[in-house]
């Protein structure tokens, strides 16, 4: 008796076992030979564990969902004040872009004025020598006086001109920072009229009895303009880039900026055939 008693706890689980396995089986239940030492009885028991379970089982069901929720809320909070400051920061950063853009667009928008124009040195220039260049089938190699001084210059010109018309006064472009063309070091632009579809190219032309370096001003304020060479253009402010578009031929095949005549002392620039075009 003294030893069954002390193994009461594990007949019980045991019979426990027994019961639940008969159960599921669908087969009667025979009651251990032990089970008189049992108490309280195997389906009394089985009964009030399962009354036990059910009892404890949804408590933890229920808290767990409130502490969740609890912890993703708290968690919810600590992200949203470590985002604000950062979002104030950007704040600034995107005004001061826009503002950026919308000055940039506004200057894109402004016409250029004489005063842009005045920076812009372009002169007469003779060619002296023109060859083709030895490794592009696009470029002339030209030496051009520009009065008292001799330039090399490069320009894409062999697709468009005949290098037997590669002779006699052009118009040059002086000040542009000097730059190698496929090796070749280039100081100036040979100024020419192109249509649309940069199809059709021809040279700019002084008036007949032009002085060789004169400076070409704008008719009616050619006193505003100075005789001596002017600074070298600053790509990084874009001046050449600005003035550019405002370039062209009239209906005449006169060259003018922005509708003013562009002149030497002996009269307008033209082009011999290209009306109403570009001039680069």
């Amino acid at each position: 008796m003294n030893t069954i008693s002390q193994f009461k706890s594990t007949l019980t689980k045991l019979e426990m076992i027994i019961y639940q396995l008969e159960e599921s089986l669908g087969v009667e239940h025979k009651p251990s030979p032990f089970a008189e030492y049992i108490t309280p009885t195997t389906k009394q028991e089985n009964q009030s564990s399962q009354k036990v379970e059910q009892q404890t089982e949804p408590q933890p069901k229920k808290e767990e969902p409130q502490k969740q929720s609890q912890e993703s809320q708290k968690f919810l909070e600590q992200l949203q004040k470590k985002e604000q400051p950062q979002k104030k920061e950007k704040q600034p950063q995107q005004e001061k872009k826009q503002q950026q853009n919308q000055q940039q667009q506004g200057k894109k928008a402004a016409n250029p004025t004489l005063e842009d124009f005045l920076c812009i040195d372009m002169r007469v220039g003779e060619l002296k020598r023109v060859w083709k260049h030895e490794e592009s089938d696009k470029l002339y190699c030209e030496e051009i006086d520009i009065g008292g001084e001799v330039r090399q210059i490069a320009s894409g010109l062999q697709q468009f001109v005949p290098i037997e018309e590669m002779t006699g006064q052009v118009i040059v472009l002086v000040n542009l920072k000097p730059r190698k063309l496929a090796g070749f070091m280039s100081n100036g632009m040979v100024l020419c009229a192109s249509d649309a579809s940069h199809t059709q190219v021809e040279l700019m032309r002084p008036a007949p009895g032009s002085k060789v370096g004169e400076r070409v001003k704008i008719q009616g304020h050619q006193s505003i303009f100075k005789d001596g060479m002017e600074e070298e253009l600053n790509p990084k402010k874009g001046q050449w880039e600005k003035v550019a578009p405002y370039l062209r031929t009239n209906e005449i095949l006169q060259a003018v900026f922005d509708g003013h005549l562009l002149v030497t002392s002996q009269g307008p620039i033209v082009s011999k055939t290209l009306a109403n075009s570009n001039i680069s």
